[in-house]
């Protein structure tokens, strides 16, 4: 390796070869002639040996000082027990990171080795980056599912109802891809009244998860009466592998959904593709088309329905009428038909004897209440408090108060006299029951 080293900086190794024969003023002339490196040549010449003998690698480490710059490039170090490398990763790659990279996880990176010559550095260019260990991926979609549901995010009765005809769809996708195409299509195709309003997002790599939740928020944020305000949210992308798909079962992405006051339906993938957001969303839909379809009725079966509402409503509108036409026509052959005059006296006579019914109900009634007035009347008059008075009797009053019994009162006391036609004034001389005027 030495030799490779040196000879792509432009040493020849021969050259520097001294013979055991030499002696000690041969060998300071031959250090005369040696070629001092720079250290870009040094690292350069170690640069283009790294990359020579170790061009394609597969490393496995934890991971560590997880850094993304302004750029979107990815900074991070990889370590074990006993050593640690820099690696970094360009923005242009980092959509294939399927999951959140934290310290402390245990991945697997693949790229090319390398030295950053500004700094002397060995580090690896990294082109991918996945979770090591067998099963890695499978087991943390396993977690994270069990934690939401636990949490109720998967309960029926707390999903929404999807409106029966929506006025403004929303859809969160790639701006590029196949299935935003495929989602236009079918609403045109099935319900064009309906409008679209499209919120372009990555759906895959390390932004795609921030980027779904955010563009999520921004339609919920909406006011309920703004005019783009939707009516039900559509998010997912086409097939792709399960790396591709990753960005769907984050849990931002699903309490986002769950958070949700529009309903949502999730299309994420193919029919076999499953996803964390397939099972938190108010409705799952095997592929973008079959979103589009669950989202809006067919116009052509409203056409059929509207067509039979119309049947039905001009059947009740003429059946009333064709039973009339029928009932007339059967008065019309009947027999009583041709016996007006018959039936008109009948009619005639039933509706006297009712008059005359009537009449004496009315008469006994007045009659029977005649008798209740008249004895409420008697009560009346013999309850009135001047009865007495017309009878030769008195009512003494004291001081505006009705003297009741003679002890109660005493010489010198001055009472009105109540009489029929008048009222008289008495002082009371004394107490004894002889027959003393006043």
């Amino acid at each position: 390796m030495a030799a490779d080293l040196f000879s792509s900086a432009g040493l020849d190794s021969s050259s520097d070869a001294s013979s055991p024969d030499d002696d000690a003023g041969s060998t300071g002339a031959s250090s005369e002639k040696e070629t001092v490196l720079s250290v870009t040549e040094l690292t350069e010449g170690l640069s283009a040996l790294v990359e020579k003998h170790y061009g394609d690698i597969r490393v496995e480490g934890e991971l560590s000082n997880f850094k993304r710059a302004a750029s979107g490039h990815c900074y991070f170090t990889l370590k074990d027990d006993d050593a640690q490398i820099r690696c970094v990763m360009w923005r242009y790659l980092t959509q294939h990171i399927y999951f959140e990279p934290e310290d402390g996880l245990l991945v697997r990176v693949t790229g090319k080795a390398s030295v950053y010559e500004r700094r002397g550095d060995l580090q690896i260019l990294v082109n991918s980056m996945r979770r090591a260990g067998k099963g890695a991926q499978q087991e943390a979609f396993e977690r994270l599912k069990r934690k939401l549901k636990e949490e109720g995010l998967f309960d029926r009765d707390r999903k929404k109802a999807l409106p029966t005809f929506p006025r403004r769809i929303g859809v969160a996708t790639s701006g590029e891809g196949a299935a935003l195409q495929d989602i236009l299509s079918v609403l045109e195709r099935r319900f064009p009244a309906s409008d679209v309003i499209l919120c372009p997002v990555p759906v895959q790599g390390i932004d795609a998860p921030k980027a779904i939740a955010n563009a999520i928020a921004r339609f919920n944020a909406v006011p309920a009466d703004g005019d783009q305000r939707v009516d039900v949210l559509i998010i997912g992308r086409g097939g792709g592998s399960a790396e591709d798909l990753w960005a769907f079962n984050e849990e931002i992405v699903a309490r986002t959904i769950a958070d949700s006051d529009i309903p949502i339906i999730s299309a994420v993938g193919h029919e076999t593709d499953v996803s964390i957001a397939d099972f938190v969303a108010d409705k799952r839909a095997a592929t973008p088309s079959m979103a589009a379809e669950i989202a809006v009725p067919d116009r052509r079966d409203l056409e059929l329905q509207i067509r039979g509402l119309v049947d039905r409503l001009r059947d009740a509108t003429t059946r009333p009428i064709r039973d009339a036409r029928r009932r007339v026509r059967h008065l019309v052959e009947s027999r009583a038909f041709h016996e007006p005059i018959r039936r008109l006296r009948d009619t005639q006579q039933r509706l006297d004897g009712a008059v005359e019914q009537l009449h004496r109900s009315a008469r006994r009634l007045v009659e029977n209440r005649r008798h209740q007035v008249e004895r409420l009347q008697d009560r009346l008059h013999a309850a009135h408090p001047e009865a007495p008075l017309r009878r030769g009797y008195a009512m003494v009053e004291r001081d505006g108060d009705v003297v009741r019994t003679a002890a109660s009162l005493s010489p010198g006391d001055r009472v009105r006299l109540r009489l029929a036609d008048g009222q008289r004034t008495a002082d009371i001389v004394d107490d004894t029951a002889d027959d003393t005027g006043a």
